[in-house]
């Protein structure tokens, strides 16, 4: 109870003041709890930003579910894609993730989480499992690689917007060429 607390509070506090200025005392007395209470659940900022992450991949998935039930396809496995980007622009710390100057930490806090990843192989195992069965997607596919693949593929473009498309039509289209159809049994 009191570690959902500390996430909860720790949401706006982290919009208010930013990833780079906002402080462990801060969430705490959002929370209103003592410092040292925070500590007890985590051990300082990055062990609570990851905590953020994970929370927000959970809700994803539960948001993403009637997507990710849907009757496995090429087209389907774009949308999903599609709609995972889409609520991850909606996550708390995404604009944070936007600035040049915080991009690079929040990719080492992202790919140097194994919690993180626990949580992205929570979620896309199964569905990668039914696209395989399916015969949609390679039957020889390393799951564990593919979700850190596709989890860098969905950090760029994020992180940059327009760099390889400007646009949401250009980025699906890109999204189904390069990365579903790397994907799709031969």
């Amino acid at each position: 109870m009191t570690r959902e607390r500390i996430l909860e509070a720790a949401r706006p506090v982290v919009a208010r003041f930013t990833v780079t200025k906002f402080g462990m005392e801060d969430v705490a007395r959002a929370a209103g709890i003592a410092r040292q209470t925070v500590y007890k659940y985590f051990s300082g900022k990055d062990d609570l930003l990851i905590a953020m992450f994970v929370q927000q991949l959970t809700e994803m998935g539960e948001q993403l579910s009637e997507i990710a039930a849907a009757d496995p396809s090429a087209e389907q496995l774009v949308t999903l894609f599609v709609e995972e980007l889409k609520a991850a622009q909606k996550f708390p710390l995404f604009d944070a993730m936007l600035d040049p100057a915080v991009a690079p930490k929040m990719a080492e806090l992202v790919f140097g989480s194994d919690e993180l990843f626990t949580a992205r192989n929570a979620n896309w195992f199964p569905i990668l499992e039914r696209y395989v069965a399916s015969g949609v997607v390679a039957d020889d596919l390393d799951f564990a690689r593919t979700v850190r693949w596709i989890t860098y593929q969905e950090f760029w473009f994020l992180t940059h917007p327009t760099v390889l498309t400007p646009s949401d039509e250009e980025r699906g289209i890109y999204i189904r060429d390069f990365i579903v159809k790397a994907l799709l049994a031969k």
